[in-house]
């Protein structure tokens, strides 16, 4: 039922005193009548509502120019009243029964924007990243790397090794040679204990100590080597970067800003030794690395006999998947040999490296320099991607 009739006080705009009234709904306006005193009328036409907006707030209406004539109504539901009394008059006053729906386009408005946020974070700018980084420029690249490089391998713990340096070196140029393509590359070898390779965008590839430890011939480490020049070649590592980056460095790579991909190749130089591909990523590195090995004569049993040799690592050392999209050992030892499988190099005979002859006391020569308390963590590897 409609209450037609509510209890409020009226102010004249003269004066200071508040009145008691009695108002009473009309479908041309509110009558006011003021305890014991005069009776006039409001048309809704001339009345503009200053306050009861929000629940439980008074509701106060206004009449005239800037001293304007004032009738406050406690009672908030007095606009409920005044909407069913006369919908079409009560159109220019606020309506508490919208106030709900009000909220509830807020939260589904708020719920839309949370999962809009979350899809182009999972999905819009992986979709974003995997479109644009076939248009980065080299040089971008190359500048990105070069700053990397710097955080990740400086001076001071590089191998300085000649005949090292060369023996990798050489491992690049005959790879490289076998499958030619745009990229530079260069290897840097550092004195740590950890069990990894990193590839920079552009061509750099850092190879840890850790990592050189464990390989058995310097075939092994030209399957190292392959792999990460795939990850180079084929742009992973720079799509990934983006993947994880803002908005500055994406605008930067488009637009082939290199001081800014070595600004922001400062930032992120942290991230890319535990940067991380996608399955497919990782598939296509091996399968690419293998070719580059056949096509390079060189024994493609030593990528397969390396991945074996993280596999006893790993189950020695109790060492987790780091990504759950990664391919396991097993999975790619297995693809490797349906490569090779398919290659039909049955009876071929490949082309030995020459520092294979002393590969074992060469490979020493950039040992991780251990500290008191080092030895037990120095022997423990990360998972090499």
């Amino acid at each position: 039922m409609i209450q037609i009739t509510w209890q409020g006080y009226y102010l004249d705009g003269k004066t200071a005193d508040k009145r008691a009234v009695e108002i009473q709904l009309l479908h041309e306006g509110l009558k006011i009548t003021i305890k014991a005193g005069a009776v006039f009328l409001w048309p809704y036409s001339e009345i503009r509502q200053t306050q009861g907006f929000y629940h439980n707030e008074p509701v106060q209406l206004e009449r005239g120019g800037k001293i304007p004539e004032i009738l406050l109504i406690q009672e908030h539901e007095f606009l409920t009243s005044l909407h069913h009394f006369t919908p079409k008059a009560a159109k220019r006053f606020h309506n508490p029964a919208q106030r709900g729906l009000r909220l509830r386009l807020t939260l589904y408005a708020s719920a839309g924007i949370i999962a809009a946020g979350v899809f182009f974070y999972i999905w819009g700018i992986p979709m974003l990243a995997k479109a644009i980084t076939p248009h980065i420029p080299l040089e971008w690249e190359k500048g990105m790397g070069e700053s990397a490089l710097s955080m990740l391998a400086p001076e001071e713990i590089r191998c300085n090794d000649g005949e090292l340096q060369q023996a990798a070196d050489d491992m690049v140029t005959r790879l490289s040679a076998a499958d030619p393509g745009p990229y530079s590359f260069k290897v840097y070898l550092v004195k740590s204990p950890i069990f990894n390779a990193v590839a920079l965008p552009g061509g750099n590839i850092i190879v840890f100590g850790g990592l050189l430890e464990k390989t058995q011939s310097p075939e092994a480490l030209a399957a190292v080597l392959a792999h990460e020049m795939q990850h180079i070649k084929q742009r992973h590592v720079t799509k990934r970067i983006i993947e994880d980056s803002s908005t500055g460095l994406i605008i930067s790579a488009v637009s082939g800003d290199v001081t800014g991909s070595m600004l922001y190749g400062v930032k992120i130089a942290h991230n890319l030794a535990m940067l991380s591909y996608s399955r497919q990523d990782e598939e296509a590195a091996d399968a690419g690395g293998m070719k580059m090995l056949l096509a390079a004569n060189l024994d493609p049993q030593a990528m397969i006999n390396f991945f074996e040799i993280m596999k006893e690592n790993n189950e020695k050392f109790k060492i987790p998947q780091y990504l759950s999209t990664h391919p396991n050992n097993d999975e790619r030892i297995s693809q490797l040999k349906t490569i090779i499988g398919k290659a039909k190099t049955s009876g071929h005979t490949y082309t030995k490296l020459t520092a294979g002859n002393n590969w074992n006391q060469l490979k020493k020569r950039c040992a991780p320099t251990k500290k008191p308390g080092d030895d037990t963590e120095s022997t423990k590897p990360s998972e090499y991607k």
